[in-house]
């Protein structure tokens, strides 16, 4: 009798996971000044206890595939990174690791200090956007906030680097990610 009486809190808990890791999708495109509007090329979620806890995701915008590298790391091409925070604290329940310091892509120390200290507030339903326009730079703002303007095309392929590159912050999102 007690097993029966289970189920029903089982199914109610395995929907409601299902619900979160499927969440909301990005934007279909993204508004980047001096660009114009740049498609959705691919998403991926970053997810903790086999998707029952939805941390970020993040949205790769540009005009082309996903799988041409060259042309995603060329310096004349616009091109968008959109990361919404899912993530929301409980102080009953501590978080067995920082996340925040994983969306900081590795840089020279003084570059990382200020945008881990730009990171550091971020609540559910903020948003990071890294954007490259030729001519014009990287910038990197949290939600209307600018963190960085006007910075090499460099950054912009650091960040791309740190989840699509031979060392990614996650093989599950470079994968999905690349629709492989």
């Amino acid at each position: 009798m007690i097993r029966f009486a289970a189920y029903p809190l089982l199914i109610v808990l395995s929907v409601s996971a299902l619900l979160r890791a499927e969440g909301e999708c990005p934007p279909s495109e993204l508004m980047v000044e001096g660009a114009g509007r740049l498609p959705t090329a691919a998403h991926a979620r970053r997810t903790h206890l086999l998707g029952a806890i939805e941390i970020y995701s993040i949205a790769v915008y540009v005009d082309g595939s996903m799988l041409d590298l060259a042309r995603l790391a060329s310096p004349d091409v616009a091109k968008a990174l959109r990361i919404e925070i899912a993530f929301e604290e409980d102080p009953r329940r501590p978080f067995p690791f920082d996340w925040r310091r994983e969306l900081v892509p590795t840089l020279e120390a003084a570059g990382t200090a200020h945008l881990r200290g730009s990171f550091a507030p971020l609540r559910r339903r903020d948003v990071i956007s890294i954007e490259y326009v030729p001519g014009r730079g990287t910038s990197v703002r949290v939600n209307k906030g600018v963190v960085v303007s006007a910075a090499h095309h460099d950054l912009m392929l650091t960040f791309l680097d740190h989840w699509l590159g031979q060392r990614p912050v996650s093989e599950e999102i470079k994968k999905s990610l690349l629709g492989s």
